[in-house]
């Protein structure tokens, strides 16, 4: 990352677009769409972000 960049885009593993905020992989479009129409994907990213972050 160059010394002026502040921060950099990711792509996001479930919708592959750029963001640059994301949390565990995914965008926040993503996890608003999860916790609104997809709950079971929901409970286990939350799992995956509780393990990330070394809660479990």
């Amino acid at each position: 990352m160059d010394e002026d960049t502040i921060v950099e885009p990711h792509v996001c593993v479930r919708c592959s677009q750029q963001a640059l905020i994301g949390i565990v992989g995914r965008c926040a479009d993503c996890i608003a769409d999860m916790g609104l129409r997809h709950a079971e994907e929901y409970a286990a990213w939350k799992i995956e972000v509780s393990d990330s972050i070394g809660r479990g």
